[in-house]
């Protein structure tokens, strides 16, 4: 078991991931990301927003080029990685600290809104490196590679499970406004002189 300080930070993008690639060839991705409490003023009984915080994040390889498809400014994202805390000096001399995440997994907020999750196809080895595989391991038929995500997924069920949603979400909004109307002609009922 490594050690190392993990966290799970929930925030929003602040600026556009930067994409770059490092000089043994490695993508690497860095995207900065705030968070700001909000609480409830007792006085007032009124939300307020606390003091913002800002996290740099790093996201290496497949997680990276990823990130610079997925991730714009003001989207809010959910961040798991291990944290690492470094204090510097600014160009004016003033002690700073730097908080940054170097990120294992990176999503959208789903409770701020909607995403559309798109299955990205990885490289498999040529029809070459499967034989070699299968020769080594005495089994023709294993070539070591897990089955092709493709053929796990069930389209049909997908394609059920979407129509349910959107019934769902029809629903209830059919409820909603009915529920409206009731008390619309509940409130105008009231009123109304017999």
């Amino acid at each position: 078991m490594s050690q190392g300080a993990y966290v799970t930070l929930v925030g929003y993008v602040v600026q556009d991931p930067r994409i770059s690639t490092t000089a043994t060839g490695r993508q690497v991705a860095k995207v900065r990301v705030a968070t700001t409490p909000r609480y409830k003023d007792d006085g007032t009984g009124q939300w307020r927003d606390g003091e913002t915080s800002y996290f740099d994040v790093t996201c290496w390889n497949r997680l990276a080029e990823h990130a610079g498809f997925s991730l714009r400014k003001g989207q809010p994202v959910v961040v798991k990685g291990k944290i690492r805390t470094s204090t510097y000096e600014d160009k004016n001399g003033q002690t700073r600290n730097s908080v940054d995440i170097t990120a294992d997994t990176v999503g959208h907020d789903l409770s701020r809104g909607v995403a559309s999750y798109s299955r990205v196809q990885s490289r498999r080895p040529s029809s070459e490196d499967d034989r070699a595989r299968a020769e080594s391991t005495g089994h023709p038929e294993d070539s070591g590679m897990p089955a092709d995500p493709d053929e796990i997924l069930d389209e049909d069920a997908i394609e059920r499970f979407g129509r349910d949603l959107e019934n769902d979400e029809l629903a209830a909004r059919a409820a909603e406004e009915h529920e409206e109307n009731d008390e619309a002609g509940m409130a105008a009922a009231s009123v109304a002189p017999f």
